[in-house]
């Protein structure tokens, strides 16, 4: 009979694998558009080209809070580097949006994607979903979930996408 202990170790290890994805065959991108802070389009089609990276968020979650800062200081690190961060806010109601957005700082563009289909199209099952988009427009890499050794992998995968573009 297993134990508590064992059990929640297990869980543990499940919850890190599931966080961490390898490397799959790439699939084009759903194309969308969504309206960012000011109310401005932002679609994924001018993007063509660039490195992207996607981060699909929301206000009211734990993990989000602790990825956000860290997130921001990969965009700061590659973005002279052509490194493009969306977040795709999922909250059903956009009125905290902008007040967490200061308070973390973000300076990345935050796209309202709550109440649209866009997550769907993604298969967003959990948050925070991040997933890296190559220069052509496909989908390279997912990574479900967060944790800190993550950001070493979204190195990887960035320097590959780097040396991806036209």
């Amino acid at each position: 009979m297993p134990t508590r202990a064992s059990t929640t170790g297990l869980l543990l290890l499940l919850t890190l694998a599931a966080c961490q994805r390898a490397p799959q065959a790439p699939v084009p991108a759903p194309g969308f558009e969504l309206k960012n802070l000011s109310g401005k389009s932002v679609g994924l089609a001018s993007l063509r080209g660039k490195p992207v990276m996607l981060d699909f968020w929301a206000t009211w979650c734990g993990p989000c809070q602790i990825s956000i800062p860290l997130v921001q200081r990969f965009y700061d690190a590659h973005k002279k580097e052509g490194l493009v961060v969306l977040g795709l806010n999922i909250d059903e109601d956009p009125s905290g949006v902008y007040a967490f957005v200061n308070q973390y700082k973000m300076t990345y563009p935050v796209l309202y994607a709550g109440g649209t289909p866009v997550p769907d199209l993604y298969g967003v099952d959990g948050i925070p979903m991040f997933l890296f988009i190559d220069p052509q427009g496909r989908i390279v890499r997912r990574f479900q979930g967060f944790h800190p050794a993550m950001i070493e992998e979204w190195e990887d995968e960035f320097q590959r996408l780097k040396t991806a573009a036209p």
